[in-house]
């Protein structure tokens, strides 16, 4: 039998992603198994950290 992970762990993505039909925006948490959550950030695909919100500039005239 394999092994099952009880720890989960939460990630943010970096950019939008579909998964299983699905669409996540860029930001979105995911709560994931502890490996997954380390694989996608070790491909660069999630974060642990939210992304931080910069407000907007208003655009010169």
């Amino acid at each position: 039998m394999a092994k099952q992970e009880k720890d989960t762990e939460t990630i943010y993505l970096l950019k939008p992603h579909r998964h299983a039909g699905r669409e996540y925006p860029k930001g979105a948490p995911l709560d994931l198994p502890e490996s997954k959550a380390a694989w996608l950030v070790g491909m660069g695909v999630a974060s642990k950290t939210p992304p931080v919100k910069t407000p907007a500039t208003p655009k010169e005239a």
